[in-house]
């Protein structure tokens, strides 16, 4: 039975590997994403763009409030029943500095 030290030993390597799969798949999954694939800005608002401020929360790995705030105050997304839905194309381009 191997000793306690190389088992631990093991436990880390695995640990850090993990942590590194698991920021790839992130970062993989966030590209696509933060591109600005609407060129026409008078389509931003339509219902096929706008999301619920949880899933942008997912997809820009951003904080809601912060998420809010863009929606509110940079004119970034649309109050519908008391709920915030963001434009996924406005966000992107803000967030990408365009």
């Amino acid at each position: 039975m191997p000793e306690a030290p190389a088992i631990l030993a093991r436990l880390d390597a695995i640990m850090r590997e993990l942590a590194e799969l698991r920021s790839e798949v992130a970062a993989a999954e966030l590209q696509p994403n933060l591109v600005a694939a609407i060129p026409d800005a008078d389509s931003d608002f339509s219902p096929e763009h706008l999301i619920e401020i949880t899933t942008a929360v997912d997809r820009f790995n951003r904080p809601a409030d912060s998420l809010r705030w863009m929606c509110r105050k940079q004119g970034l997304g649309v109050k519908r029943a008391g709920r915030w839905l963001a434009s996924a194309p406005r966000l992107a381009r803000y967030l990408n500095g365009k």
